[in-house]
C-alpha cells in the first residue's frame, strides 16, 4: 500500500523514531512518506494520502488527525507510541509496532466517531470524551504536577497521574449542574460528568467500559457524593496494580446539554481551547450563555485495526 505515515517526533523513544518505522513500513512491502504532525504538514500530507494514513503517536495526534480527515473517505491506521494511548487501547490497537504493521493484511475496519462540543464562546471537536469536574481539575493541573513533577509525585507519568487523581476524588467537592441527557433532566451535585465517546478517560480510568466508539451513541457517567469512595477505591487498586472497572452511573444517549462555564470543561486530554468562534460554528448559534452542548457528528473515521497480539 501507498502509505502516509504522520509522525510526532516528540512521542516514543529512540525505538520509535520516524527512520525506524519507515524502515518497518518498507520491511512488510509498503511505500510510505513521512510528515509531522504540524498542521500545515498534516494538510499537505492529506492532499495525496495514499491508501492509508498511519499515525504514530499519542492521544493528542491520533486525534488531531482523525479530525482531520473525518468524514473525506481517508482510512487511517494507529501506532500508538503516547503515553496513555487511550484511543489505541480501546479500538484494540494493541502489540509491537511490527506486530500491528503486519496484522493490518488481516484486519477489520472499524469506525470510529468524532465529536462536537458547542458553547457561545466557540466550539470544539472531541474523539475521547467531554467533561467536567474531576477530570477538568486533572487536565488542568497535571501539566505542572505530573508532566513536570513539580508535585514531587513517584513513579510512571501513568502513576503519577494516578497519584494526583487520588488525591482530587478524595479533596474535591460535588458542584450543583444543571445536566439533561436527550431532553432528560438530570441536574444534581456531582463531583464528576464525562460524556464518553469510548471507554477510556486520563490515565487509562475505564469510566465507561461499555462505552462503543462507533455505535453514534455516547455514554454519560455522572459521579456523585455517595459515589466518591467506589472511584476512591478503583484508583487505589489501580496504584497497587489492578482494578475491575468502577460500578459508577452510566446512561446512554445521543445528547448532553449542561451549565458550565469555559474554565470548567476540558475536551479529551486538553482543557478547553474553542478551534471554531461562535459566529462560526453551527451549532453553538442559538445556545444560551453559559450552556453547553455535545454530541457524536455523523462524519467519522474508518480505522484499520490488525491486533498484533
Amino acid at each position: 500500500m501507498r502509505v502516509s505515515l504522520i509522525h510526532n517526533p516528540a512521542a516514543g523513544d529512540e525505538g520509535h523514531s520516524v527512520e525506524r518505522l519507515l524502515q518497518e513500513l518498507k520491511d512488510a512491502g509498503h511505500e510510505a512518506r513521512a510528515w509531522s504532525t504540524k498542521k500545515e504538514k498534516l494538510e499537505k500530507a492529506l492532499e495525496d494520502p495514499g491508501d492509508l494514513v498511519v499515525v504514530a503517536g499519542g492521544d493528542g495526534s491520533i486525534k488531531k488527525v482523525a479530525i482531520a480527515i473525518a468524514g473525506r473517505g481517508i482510512p487511517m491506521a494507529i501506532l500508538p507510541i503516547g503515553t496513555a494511548n487511550n484511543i489505541a487501547k480501546s479500538l484494540g490497537a494493541l502489540g509491537s509496532v511490527r506486530q500491528l504493521i503486519e496484522g493490518w493484511r488481516r484486519g477489520e475496519r472499524r469506525r470510529l466517531a468524532v465529536g462536537t462540543v458547542a458553547t457561545r464562546w466557540g466550539a470544539m471537536r472531541f474523539v475521547e470524551s467531554v467533561g467536567v469536574g474531576i477530570f477538568t481539575e486533572l487536565v488542568t493541573r497535571g501539566d505542572s504536577e505530573v508532566n513536570d513533577n513539580t508535585a514531587g509525585l513517584t513513579g510512571h507519568a501513568i502513576d503519577r497521574a494516578l497519584l494526583l487523581l487520588q488525591s482530587i476524588v478524595a479533596e474535591r467537592a460535588p458542584r450543583f449542574r444543571r445536566l439533561e441527557l436527550d431532553s432528560c433532566d438530570l441536574s444534581g451535585d456531582y463531583l464528576l460528568v464525562e460524556a464518553m465517546n469510548m471507554p477510556l478517560v486520563g490515565p487509562n480510568v475505564t469510566l465507561a467500559p461499555g462505552a462503543d466508539y462507533g455505535d453514534g451513541e455516547l455514554e454519560l457517567v455522572t459521579v456523585a457524593e455517595p459515589e466518591r469512595e467506589v472511584l476512591a477505591e478503583y484508583v487505589r487498586a489501580r496504584l497497587s496494580g489492578g482494578a475491575a472497572p468502577p460500578e459508577l452511573t452510566v446512561r446512554r444517549g445521543s445528547r448532553v446539554t449542561m451549565r458550565a462555564s469555559p474554565g470548567e470543561l476540558h475536551v479529551d486530554d486538553a482543557a478547553w481551547r474553542p478551534e471554531l468562534p461562535a459566529d462560526l460554528s453551527a451549532s453553538a448559534r442559538n445556545l444560551d450563555e453559559g450552556e453547553v452542548t455535545v454530541a457524536l457528528d455523523e462524519a467519522g473515521v474508518e480505522v484499520l485495526v490488525g491486533s498484533g497480539r
